[in-house]
């Protein structure tokens, strides 16, 4: 019996040791004054950057497909990780950007599963990641949402008042602390130039028609080069979109602005095409608001497909990409 304890004291003992010993560098590092990373006294710029960029694995992704990669660099800002397919056959079609929807990496998702069937119909193809907009930014929308009368806040169902008090805290915290249409319209930049200079690239790769595409959100951002995409871009295009409620009320105005641009949108076929239930973002309706705005370039086509498609529904949907991106020449 007395050997039985005296083992167990041994093993407490031990535990008790160990533990202590895990504790020591963390108590050592506060007691040498040594700030956490978002404490550490970077310059603010610095910070602000690390608000917008979340890298979405482009290292592992370049590591990866080391031949497909290329390197971005839009002016003021950080490289970004595009994936490159070159068209199959001896004669290219032309090419085409796909930004991918958001929180999606340049390899994953739709936007990577378009690039090899897109090649093999002929077109060049460079996909892009989409990140998420900053935390402050992410806030504010859900702000938005919850205080619209038509979108109504969504509820985790076990949440109690007291947390829903904290989370609300946090939040009006966050807002004071940052100007959040900076770091929007930040973001939204960056996007911008990203897309831009890929055009350029393929542009300057040989291709004399480049168009756009965006996946879900990344259609929004797709839709403002509308207003300064240039001669180089020669068409965009929306798959199974997701606007924001300003840039669904800016759309003819954009279209407007770029004249005889040809713009397709591919929406589900489980997506309501009218008013009734379905909201102001509606393909129905966002066509009938288009053509009220005498935009003649513009056309939609319902596809046999998920609200959000997923990368098995790449082969239907590089066929009727390949189809309308050729029937203009």
């Amino acid at each position: 019996m007395s050997n039985w304890f005296g083992r167990t004291g041994i093993r407490l003992l031990l535990i008790l040791v160990g533990g202590f010993g895990v504790g020591i560098p963390a108590a050592l590092a506060q007691g040498n004054g040594e700030a956490p990373a978002e404490e550490s006294g970077e310059p603010a710029e610095d910070r602000k950057r690390a608000m917008i960029s979340s890298a979405l694995d482009s290292e592992l992704i370049a590591a990866r497909w080391p031949d497909a990669t290329v390197w971005l660099e839009p002016p003021e800002e950080d490289r970004v990780l595009a994936l490159f397919e070159p068209e199959a056959g001896a004669s290219a079609k032309g090419a085409l950007v796909i930004l991918a929807d958001e929180g999606q990496s340049a390899a994953s998702g739709l936007a990577g599963a378009l690039r090899r069937p897109m090649a093999r119909a002929g077109w060049a193809v460079m996909t892009l990641g989409l990140e998420p907009p900053p935390y402050a930014v992410q806030q504010y929308y859900r702000q938005q949402a919850a205080a619209s009368p038509e979108m109504p806040e969504r509820s985790g169902g076990n949440t109690s008042n007291e947390d829903t008090d904290a989370g609300d805290s946090v939040m009006i915290d966050v807002m004071d602390s940052v100007d959040v249409e900076e770091l929007e319209d930040q973001y939204r930049n960056r996007i911008q130039k990203t897309l831009a200079v890929a055009v350029g690239n393929l542009s300057d790769r040989g291709y004399d028609r480049v168009a756009v595409a965006g996946v879900g959100t990344g259609a929004g951002h797709v839709a403002r080069m509308a207003t300064g995409g240039g001669d180089d871009v020669s068409a965009l295009i929306w798959i199974a979109p997701v606007f924001a409620r300003v840039d669904e009320e800016n759309l003819p105005e954009w279209l407007s602005e770029a004249g005889q641009l040809r713009v397709l949108e591919l929406h589900s076929t489980r997506v309501p095409e009218t008013t009734e239930g379905a909201g102001p973002g509606s393909p129905k309706e966002r066509e009938s608001a288009l053509r009220r705005a005498d935009i003649t370039s513009y056309s939609r086509q319902p596809v046999a497909m998920p609200e959000r498609p997923e990368p098995r529904d790449a082969p239907a949907l590089a066929s009727r990409l390949s189809a309308w991106l050729t029937s203009d020449r």
